[in-house]
């Protein structure tokens, strides 16, 4: 899907998809010509890494051993 939608599908705007990019919070897109294109199911795995409200991030041990 095109930056606008793939932007509009994980509830931001391109420009904080593109720093989400920059970062390597989200996979680069992919090239069909001059076009670039998310893939939906790397845009899944980003929404999917997030935490949920109110439970602690994942890297968040609480001084707990494992």
């Amino acid at each position: 899907m095109k930056a606008s939608e793939a932007a509009r599908y994980i509830g931001t705007s391109e420009t904080t998809l593109r720093r989400l990019v920059a970062e390597g919070a989200v996979a680069h897109p992919l090239k069909r010509g001059r076009e670039r294109i998310w893939d939906i199911r790397d845009l899944d795995e980003h929404v999917e890494s997030l935490p949920r409200v109110g439970e602690p991030a994942n890297d968040d041990w609480n001084g707990q051993a494992l």
